[in-house]
């Protein structure tokens, strides 16, 4: 994989660690949980788009 990929996934698996390691209640855990679900969704396409 390329350095831009690499550099997409680090960006998202930092904001994603980010905001999993803030105390929350637990609604607010949900919206956690879809964000690292998005975050993931987005490392996926990266990847898709740099090694087509």
């Amino acid at each position: 994989m390329s350095f831009w990929t690499w550099t997409a996934i680090a960006i998202a698996l930092m904001s994603g660690a980010a905001a999993g390691f803030s105390k929350k209640k637990k609604t607010e855990r949900k919206h956690i949980a879809a964000l690292i679900w998005f975050i993931a969704a987005v490392i996926l396409f990266f990847v898709w788009w740099f090694t087509r």
